[in-house]
């Protein structure tokens, strides 16, 4: 098992993200001492609402995704053995469990649960803000997932191809990873222990207030000892996911370039349709791979890609991302502070891309600058003064735009009312 790692013990209440980035990211495993984003008390209530759809049966291509894992299978409809509102508490619930399947190892897997809670979702966004500040933003989505397990090995890790960095913050309990490098290959699926029989496998171990990091390349298998609960991301850093994305990207953009016809496209059969005739085979793949080459060279790729990037940059690469809150009314007299990260970015010669929280929309160019200045950075400021900036007078003519951004950022979280503070 690995030693703490010095930075760690100097700073037991949270990570020194600079000197992870030099001593670890993309070097080698290890576990630290770490606060994590959020504490024990907000899982339960964050798994009974993610569960709740699913105690009918397993939903399909839907966020967040549940699983639930018993013995040594995967139950497509669990039913009562998911939380629910009459488990008050998580110990409740794991009592109940340990109730109506004694004896048996389980493990719960919720993914991408942050979605539904804007307070999480920023905390742990914030928390690996300080990473990324150090080693580049990532240019795809992380895949977030709230486990609790008990007395269970998952091996789901050996056998999926190591495309993802992981990192493991460990809230209750004791979580252990055996850890391989990919060409060591996978163990077999009822070996318990494989750090015993894989060549350079290493294992780590994590408890509470501890988090485990492995970089891209290393299958695992873990370990759930008893009423484990854990906080993982899952960082894409395989180099050939984003020429994945791109694809699809550009599949997208062939597809809606033809009016998104849903028809299967058939060649046609018989005669003049050989495959050098007009209206063969050939031809329709060369006007084919001639949409794909103006896709390709287009200005409506790059705006996509760009957008695409400002919204990602600004939600720390944590997709998909909560749902705006309810608007309020803002009149001239309203009072504010701004509290989230504005990304901007220019977009064509007149306009740039504003970013808040993973939403993206367009402003006049000219106009970004003074807006950006007079919203402040923290302080208390008022909607008047942004009229005033915008219209660089007291003409009011703009007022009904200045108000409707405000809104707009408020919704998005971008500001906070001075009488209310941040909800």
């Amino acid at each position: 098992m690995s030693t703490l790692a010095p930075e760690a013990r100097r700073t037991p209440d949270g990570v020194d993200w600079e000197l992870f980035a030099q001593r670890h990211w993309d070097r080698r495993p290890v576990r630290l001492r770490a606060r994590p984003p959020f504490g024990l008390e907000a899982v339960h209530p964050l798994n009974v609402v993610s569960c709740a759809p699913f105690r009918a049966g397993t939903r399909f291509w839907v966020m967040p995704d549940v699983r639930f894992l018993l013995g040594d299978g995967w139950l497509r409809a669990p039913g009562t053995l998911l939380p629910d509102t009459a488990d008050p508490t998580l110990d409740d619930y794991l009592d109940r469990l340990e109730a109506e399947v004694p004896g048996q190892g389980y493990l719960l897997t919720v993914r991408q649960p942050l979605l539904l809670d804007h307070a999480l979702w920023s905390a742990v966004r914030d928390t690996v803000s300080g990473l990324w500040r150090h080693v580049g933003w990532p240019n795809l989505p992380l895949t977030a997932e709230v486990l609790t397990g008990d007395r269970f090995v998952q091996h789901a890790g050996a056998v999926e191809a190591p495309t993802h960095a992981a990192l493991t913050w460990v809230l209750r309990g004791r979580m252990d990873v055996t850890l391989w490098d990919e060409r060591g290959g996978p163990p077999p699926a009822d070996i318990a222990e494989p750090d015993r029989y894989v060549p350079g496998a290493r294992g780590l171990s994590a408890g509470a207030g501890e988090l485990l990091y492995w970089p891209g390349g290393r299958r695992h298998v873990d370990t759930y000892r008893e009423r484990c609960v854990a906080l993982r991301l899952r960082i894409p850093v395989d180099r050939g996911l984003p020429f994945t994305a791109l694809r699809d990207l550009l599949a997208d953009l062939v597809h809606a370039g033809r009016d998104r016809d849903e028809t299967v496209p058939y060649f046609p059969f018989g005669s003049g349709t050989g495959i050098g005739d007009p209206g063969g085979v050939l031809p329709r793949l060369t006007a084919l791979g001639d949409e794909l080459r103006g896709a390709v060279e287009s200005e409506r790729l790059r705006r996509t890609l760009r957008v695409r990037w400002a919204a990602l940059r600004s939600a720390a690469g944590l997709e998909p991302i909560p749902v705006p809150r309810d608007g309020v009314s803002i009149t001239r007299d309203t009072r504010f502070r701004r509290t989230g990260e504005i990304v901007r970015m220019a977009d064509g010669p007149a306009h740039e891309v504003w970013a808040v929280d993973g939403n993206v929309f367009t402003l006049p160019g000219a106009a970004g600058d003074r807006v950006y200045a007079a919203l402040g950075d923290g302080a208390e400021t008022g909607a008047d003064d942004v009229c005033r900036a915008l219209a660089a007078g007291d003409d009011d003519s703009n007022d009904p735009t200045v108000l409707a951004l405000l809104d707009r950022l408020y919704r998005l979280r971008g500001i906070d009312l001075v009488e209310e503070g941040t909800r």
